[in-house]
């Protein structure tokens, strides 16, 4: 199945799985995705798959997300990918390849770590990750922050967004995913290398 009608599918079931507020961030994120992937020269139906799909296992129980998770490369036990808060990327990841023949690696990069990013993750991997950040329904997120991430090239709005999520987490007095201190220590590295 190409990712247009992959797309579709995902539109349609999503509502029996997930919450209606679920559902909603997971269209904008989708939609937001779709658009930086046309900005950026990829297919937007790739970034319409990873959006839909992205929290498609948000609402499992955790023994069944983790249970999936845990098949994810990467996701082994006692990997940040595990924890609690962001196995269920992985899960969704590992779902997308068996239910649904999702093969694109890509793809399913972006699901498994849009929690938390990663080091050199894919332009698509990266879309995801800032398009769930952003997307205009993020009640914390201020507009014209908003805006001036969008406008900007996709590694500097990477950053941007790490910038504003590490920020975010601190401020709210919460431990933030060492893989995304990682992430961030290496962007700031790269946009300032002396």
């Amino acid at each position: 199945m190409d990712c247009a009608e992959l797309s579709r599918v995902l539109d349609s079931i999503i509502e029996g799985i997930l919450s209606p507020e679920r559902v909603a961030h997971s269209r904008r994120v989708a939609e937001l995705s779709a658009l930086l992937c046309a900005r950026e020269g990829l297919d937007p139906e790739r970034g319409r798959v990873a959006g839909l799909a992205h929290d498609l296992c948000k609402e499992l129980p955790k023994k069944t997300q983790a249970a999936l998770g845990v098949s994810y490369k990467g996701a082994e036990p006692g990997s940040v990918l595990m924890a609690d808060k962001v196995v269920h990327g992985p899960a969704a990841a590992v779902l997308m390849a068996r239910d649904y023949a999702l093969a694109d690696e890509d793809v399913l990069e972006a699901i498994a770590v849009h929690t938390v990013g990663k080091p050199g993750m894919s332009d698509l991997a990266t879309i995801l990750y800032c398009a769930d950040k952003l997307e205009p329904g993020r009640e914390r997120l201020d507009s014209a922050h908003r805006e001036r991430c969008l406008s900007l090239p996709l590694r500097e709005m990477l950053l941007a967004v790490v910038e504003g999520v590490v920020e975010w987490m601190r401020v709210q007095g919460k431990a933030v995913a060492p893989e995304t201190l990682i992430l961030y220590s290496t962007l700031v590295r790269e946009a300032d290398p002396l």
